[in-house]
């Protein structure tokens, strides 16, 4: 059996108790007519109506709801799930026309009563689909006019995902629990895990929700392989204190292996990123210090270079010097061209600007 059938089993068993239903209309669906329902009357539809050939279009749950001291009654269709259907609005009109074909052809109601239509979504990925068929629909511009004569349907869609995790820990609920688990990482679930006991005391007059809490639980933890074998807690079933004592030491356990794997994790992480840090402030370091020895090295060439060359360049200007007076001597004195050439060893071109002087 896949985790996804567990899972929807358990929610189903979940939502089978109708005054966690009645929690959760009253949390999550902001209408004034949840408040003037009559859950203590609630009736599960049994959907053993639905033929093999319509078993795609069976909802998870049905609930008969009727108001307080009134004949007035509608119908609750709940949909578990988990992963993104882009035509969920379409299954959940098949959901109720299911419903509707039952009540009209084999119960013979001459009218049909309202259906509300809820949706929880449990996935990690965006809910992105259509809430309204209309919206599936293609309606081309020059078929506008048609538009109102278009099936009109939507489902009221509740995204754990978009929930806000500080107003669910302020509900002190169970349908906030749950959800609150199916958001949590380690650490969250660390938090939410001791919520529990709380629920156990706000609901000690209630095993039957106290129950329904922790046989759900108990499928969490092993959907999610955080305990192996469930069905000792299983059997204790009818007493929940008994239960929840038993799930208390284990959680206990738990709760310590996962802050020790925790610590373990955030040391071996606070090594790595202080190895990381480490090595890049020492290659900062090393390369500012680098860069700094290099230039100053660089500087200390550089000048003893200059020096040099201006020693060399000032030698070399200064025998020229002295050879031009001497070539002017010559000059003066009347000495031929090649003699000065060759005993002072300046060029022609020089010799010739020395005459034009003269």
């Amino acid at each position: 059996m896949s985790k996804k059938t567990i899972h929807d089993k358990a929610y189903k068993y979940l939502f089978s108790n109708p005054l966690i239903v009645k929690e959760l209309l009253e949390s999550f669906v902001a209408m004034d007519w949840v408040h003037y329902i009559d859950f203590n009357s609630a009736q599960p539809i049994d959907k053993s109506y639905v033929n093999d050939d319509y078993r795609e279009y069976e909802a998870d749950i049905i609930y008969k709801l009727q108001c307080k001291d009134s004949e007035i009654y509608l119908y609750l269709l709940i949909e578990f799930q988990s992963t993104v259907d882009r035509f969920m609005a379409f299954r959940m009109l098949n959901y109720v026309m299911e419903l509707y074909r039952e009540l009209y052809y084999k119960q013979g109601q001459k009218r049909l009563p309202i259906v509300f239509p809820l949706l929880i979504y449990n996935g990690d990925k965006k809910w992105n689909a259509a809430t309204e068929l209309q919206q599936l629909i293609d309606i081309p511009e020059e078929l506008m006019q048609i538009k109102k004569y278009l099936p009109q349907f939507k489902y009221y869609p509740i995204i754990e995902n978009e929930l806000s995790r500080n107003e669910l820990e302020n509900m002190m609920n169970i349908v906030a629990t749950i959800f609150l688990f199916e958001g949590s990482d380690k650490e969250k679930f660390l938090k939410t895990i001791d919520r529990i006991e709380k629920l156990m005391q706000i609901y000690s007059k209630d095993s039957t929700v106290i129950r329904t809490l922790l046989v759900w639980l108990l499928h969490y933890l092993k959907t999610h392989s955080i305990i192996g074998d469930i069905e000792p807690f299983i059997e204790n079933k009818l007493y929940p204190e008994e239960t929840y004592t038993m799930l208390s030491k284990t959680l206990e356990t738990l709760k310590e292996d996962l802050r020790k794997e925790g610590y373990q994790e955030g040391l071996k992480l606070g090594i790595q990123e202080g190895l990381q840090k480490g090595l890049q402030q020492g290659l900062q370091k090393g390369l500012q210090k680098g860069l700094q020895k290099g230039l100053q090295k660089g500087l200390q060439k550089g000048l003893m270079q200059g020096i040099v060359k201006g020693k060399k360049e000032g030698l070399m200007l200064g025998i020229t010097k002295e050879r031009l007076k001497i070539a002017n001597k010559m000059l003066r004195n009347g000495i031929d061209d090649n003699t000065i050439l060759k005993i002072t060893n300046i060029d022609k071109k020089e010799l010739e600007q020395l005459k034009k002087k003269i």
